[in-house]
Order: structure tokens, then C-alpha cells, then sequence
């Protein structure tokens, strides 16, 4: 609803009693004439926040965030003016005023209402399945073994796809529901003959919520080794890749309490945090971070910490992060865990007290860049060459002169660069402008991933020749895995890839160097020979990931694994021995 008559904000004002409405999501004790209990918005433990029934406002003593009933809504539930009247108003039973609007727009909003009861619906299905299933043990066993337990199970409604190509279907048909929807929804799959079947079959599901704790999308998971290890909801009416972080209506409470976020990169990451108490997490899904996940963090609390994987991997992506963040103005640390761990694993090894231990021992993200470019670029002066030039540019994201400042003196001190010299190489850097940061920024995608999705962006025609799960699976880079899905759906959609729209919806860090992707076309390529290129590129890829998983399941003395994996290479190279292309049977 574009706008809101002042007489109706009027009429739920006078009806709405804000102890009611905040007591719903705080503990509040009478005190005299107000009410008081610990602030939601941050940490204490002598209560200052204060709720008026006679003046219909609140405030805390201790952080200073105060308002009315819709302002506390706004904050707590991080939705906008016209969703906390909108609750207020249904907590009342005060009907919402109508407005006039386009059959487009009224198709629209029904087919969006619709996915998200749809989602709600088949999130509970697959919840009851996991609690419920006999099904399930083997799921129910696997989480144990992580330590997950039920309560963390509750939490994020995690759910248990059977392994039947029928279960799902059977249960929306039972409802009454268009399949047409769980189809476009990516619930459900048809194939050539027009069958119908469950797309998540046999995997643990974790359901995707959005801020307001409505579900937007799926994630699935098999409990074994088989490829594709997840599979995820496509893009739909209410979901959109990279603009949603997993556990964020969940971490929105406890992260405003602790003044400080924690991003993670994985669902097990995430959950193992959860289930030893730390709440204030949140996970990019695996992908590298967006602006709008950025802006997300900023709504939950000033400041983030990057816990990601020790690997080579986790490295380049916190660096990826650092220009993403600080044009957020977040503060921003990373915390270092010991190589060969994630979050996950470190947890479940070391427990809950070790990772507050850890917790403590957090450094700037900036301060640790600067002095790992430092460190591994001693030996070669034209790499310390560059490295202060992309350095000065991520600085010159600063919006805090002072803090310019020290991070320009730090250089000057880690570098031994006399101050005179840093001013003009930072003019340079400043001169070099746009076009040095599209240049940087494509540097750090990565290369197989870059290619892959250029050629379809190039050559959307040989789209069929590639299983587009196991290919999704193996794009890790967020921006580009959305525009994969975009370029795929353009093309399904319209026989073509139409470059313009693609352009509109995409993030403008994107759009820079997609435009010279487009205008560098090489027109002599022979695109069939690339396309066998990529997808020999791809069978290696998944060979070498075979060969890692057989040497670790080797040293864990993990028999039964071990077994499965060698089945798999023999599979593998007897279909390389006839010529086949294992990926894309």
C-alpha cells in the first residue's frame, strides 16, 4: 500500500495498547505508573527499559532507543511503517483500508501471498517428517551426531525430505493445492512426459526465512556423499540469491542485545553456534557477501565479525567482504580459526567455551589485510607496489576522516613509505578511479566459475547441455550464481538473453564489467569447442573433489564412506573410458 490515510494510523493509535504489544516480545513488571524490562535492543541486566500506558511510549535509559508502539515494531522486527500498523492493526481485528490497484499488481500480491503459505505449508510437512518419519531416523541420527538437538531443530523449523519421488506431491494434492505453483516454486519438477515428482528428496531441509520470519525459500541436504550435495530453491516472487542471510529473524534479537554479528558461511556453521548457545549468528549460505546482505548486518548491529573457514578459500572471501562493508560503515573483525577448521567442526571438537575463548581474540579485518599483504609481499616490490595501491583504495571507503587517517599512517609504518610518497600514490590510486575498481573486483571472481557463466551469458543456446543443479552447485560466488540463474531463466523464458534486463537487475558492482563482457565478445570463437572445454573442466573439478574426500575418509579410518567414494571413481573413470561425460549423463 503505497499510502496510509492519516485517520486510519489515528484509529489503530487509539485502539493499540503498547504493554500489550511490546509484552508480547518482552518481560515487563509493573513499576509505579510504567513498566519496565532488560532492553531488547542491548545487553543489561538491571532493567532501564521503560513502557508508558499513559503517554503510549517507551524508552531505555541505558541505550536510549525510545518511540511509540509502530517505532519499536519497526526496530525489533526490522520491517517497515506500513508492516508494524498492519500488525498492530490485525492484533486488534481493525480490517485494512482498501486501494484501488492494477489487475497486474492484484495477480502479483495473490501469487506472492499464495508462495509464501505455500512455503509455510511445505516447511511444516517436512518438519513433522524429521520429528515424526520413520523415514527420518537416519536424518534424526546424522543431526545427533552434529550435536544438533531438538531445540535448535525447532528454531529453524529444520525438516526431512523422504526419499519417494511422490511424498510432497501426495501431501499438496491431500490440501487441495495447484501443483502449478510448487512447480514454479521449485518444489516440485516435470518431467518430458509430464510426470510430477518431489525436486528435495531424501535430504535434510532447512527452510529460508526472511527478516519477518515468513519462509522464502529451501535448502537441501543429502546425508550421504553424493553429488549434488545441496540443492537450493530457485528464484521466485520472494526470494532473490544474495539478498537474505540465513538465521537473520532469528539473530535479529540476540545480535542487537550483543551489539555484534557473527557471519558465517554454511548452515552447520550456523547451527553448531546455535546449539552450544552462541545466537547472534547468521550465515551468507555460502556464497560471497552482497551489498544487500551488508545492509542486512547493518540492521542487526553495528558491528561483524567474518568467522569463516581457515582454508586459502575463507580468506579470499573475507578480503572480498572488506570493500562491502566498510561502504556500509560497519566496523568489521575477523576471527582466525585454527587451519583445517570451519565453525562447525571447531565447535563440535572444542565446544562452546573454547569458541567464546576464541571470540576474545578477534583483530580488524582491515588490520589483518594490511598485515597479511604485508607479510606476502616482502619479497616482490611490484606486488607491494599494487598491494598499496588496492589498499589506499579500500581506505578511501572510509568514511571517517580520522580513521583514513590512521589506516594511511599504518601503511606508511607497516611499508616503511615515507608520508610524501603515500599522498601520491594515493593520488594515483584516486586518478585510476571506477575503472580500477571494476578491474579489482573481477580479479576476485573466480576464474572457472567467471568463464563459465560468460560463455552462457555469450551462448545461451548450449544451456541444455549442461545439468544445471550440479553446474548451480558448483558456482560459489553469489553474484555470479545470480546471474546464472537469471541468464536461465531469461532464456527459458524468452528464447534469448536479453542483456538490458539483466542490467536493470543486477547489483551496479556487476553491471560495470557484464557491459565489457558484452562489447568483448570474441565473434571467431568456436563456442562448441569451449562448451566441451568447461565441461571437461567440470568433470575434473568433481574427480579432484572425489580424490580429497577418499584421502580424508583414508586418514578418519571412515570404512563405510571410503567404500561408497571408490564406487563413485570407479563409476567415474569407467564412464571417462568410454568416452562419456559423468556429469551430464
Amino acid at each position: 500500500m503505497s499510502h496510509i490515510p492519516p485517520q486510519f494510523i489515528e484509529e489503530v493509535k487509539n485502539v493499540a495498547s503498547i504493554v500489550e504489544i511490546i509484552g508480547e516480545y518482552v518481560s515487563l513488571r509493573k513499576r509505579g505508573k510504567n513498566y519496565v524490562g532488560l532492553c531488547p535492543f542491548h545487553q543489561e541486566t538491571a532493567p532501564s527499559f521503560t513502557v508508558s500506558e499513559e503517554k503510549q511510549l517507551f524508552y531505555c535509559f541505558g541505550c536510549g532507543t525510545g518511540g511509540n508502539v509502530f517505532t519499536f515494531l519497526m526496530k525489533y522486527k526490522q520491517c517497515s511503517f506500513y508492516e508494524a500498523i498492519e500488525e498492530v492493526a490485525q492484533h486488534y481485528g481493525i480490517p485494512l483500508p482498501k486501494e484501488k490497484v492494477s489487475p497486474e499488481e492484484d495477480i502479483y500480491y495473490k501469487k506472492r501471498k499464495n508462495l509464501l503459505t505455500l512455503y509455510q505449508w511445505v516447511a511444516e510437512f517436512y518438519h513433522h517428517c524429521l520429528l515424526q518419519n520413520p523415514e527420518a531416523q537416519r536424518a534424526r541420527e546424522y543431526l545427533s551426531k552434529r550435536d544438533i538437538g531438538k531445540d535448535t531443530v525447532v528454531t529453524y523449523l529444520l525438516g526431512y525430505a523422504p526419499p519417494r519421488w511422490d511424498a510432497l506431491t501426495n501431501f499438496l494434492q491431500q490440501k487441495e493445492i495447484d501443483l502449478s505453483l510448487a512447480i514454479e516454486g521449485g518444489l516440485l519438477g516435470k518431467s518430458e512426459s509430464g510426470k510430477i515428482y518431489d525436486r528435495f528428496r531424501g535430504r535434510i531441509i532447512f527452510p529460508i526465512f526472511d527478516l519477518r520470519g515468513n519462509v522464502i525459500a529451501f535448502g537441501g541436504r543429502v546425508l550421504d556423499d553424493t553429488l549434488p550435495k545441496y540443492i537450493n530453491s530457485p528464484e521466485t516472487l520472494i526470494y532473490k540469491k544474495g539478498f537474505n542471510l540465513y538465521g537473520a529473524h532469528v539473530a535479529k534479537q540476540w545480535s542487537q542485545r550483543e551489539e555484534k554479528v557473527l557471519l558465517v558461511e554454511g548452515y552447520f556453521d550456523l547451527l553448531s553456534l546455535h546449539a552450544c548457545g552462541i545466537r547472534y549468528a547468521v550465515a551468507s549460505l555460502g556464497t560471497a557477501l552482497t551489498t544487500h546482505q551488508a545492509k542486512i548486518l547493518k540492521s542487526l548491529a553495528p558491528k561483524v565479525i567474518l568467522v569463516y573457514d581457515a582454508d586459502a578459500a575463507g580468506q579470499k572471501a573475507a578480503i572480498r567482504s572488506l570493500s562491502i562493508l566498510l561502504k556500509e560503515d560497519l566496523e568489521t573483525d575477523i576471527l582466525l580459526l585454527p587451519a583445517g577448521d570451519d565453525p562447525d567442526s571447531f565447535v563440535q571438537r572444542e565446544g562452546k567455551e573454547a569458541m567464546l575463548l576464541l571470540l576474545q581474540q578477534t583483530q580488524g579485518l582491515l588490520d589483518w589485510y594490511l598485515k597479511k599483504g604485508e607479510k606476502e609481499t616482502k619479497k616482490d616490490l611490484n606486488q607491494r607496489y599494487q598491494f598499496i595501491q588496492e589498499a589506499l583504495n579500500i581506505i578511501s571507503l572510509i568514511k571517517n576522516p580520522l580513521t583514513q587517517s590512521y589506516y594511511k599512517d599504518k601503511i606508511c609504518q607497516l611499508f616503511h613509505i615515507e608520508p610524501s610518497l603515500l599522498l601520491n600514490l594515493n593520488k594515483k590510486s584516486k586518478s585510476s578511479g571506477a575503472m580500477q575498481e571494476t578491474f579489482n573486483l573481477e580479479e576476485t571472481l573466480p576464474i572457472f566459475e567467471k568463464n563459465v557463466v560468460k560463455f552462457l551469458l555469450h551462448y545461451p543456446q548450449y544451456i541444455s547441455w549442461f545439468d544445471l543443479d550440479k553446474l548451480s552447485s558448483e558456482i560459489k560466488h553469489s553474484e555470479l550464481a545470480l546471474l546464472l540463474e537469471k541468464i536461465v531463466k531469461s532464456y527459458q523464458e524468452k528464447g534469448k538473453v536479453d542483456v538490458k534486463d539483466l542490467m536493470l537487475e543486477l547489483d551496479p558492482s556487476l553491471q560495470k564489467f557484464i557491459a565489457r563482457w558484452v562489447l568483448e565478445r570474441d565473434k571467431s570463437a568456436n563456442p562448441e569447442e569451449i562448451a566441451h572445454g568447461l565441461l571437461r573442466q567440470l568433470q575434473e573439478r568433481e574427480f579432484k573433489g572425489l580424490l580429497k574426500d577418499i584421502k580424508e575418509a583414508e586418514e578418519n579410518g571412515d570404512w563405510q564412506r571410503l567404500s561408497l567414494l571408490l564406487r563413485q571413481k570407479n563409476k567415474f573413470a569407467c564412464n571417462l573410458k568410454k568416452g562419456r561425460e559423468p556429469l551430464y549423463e
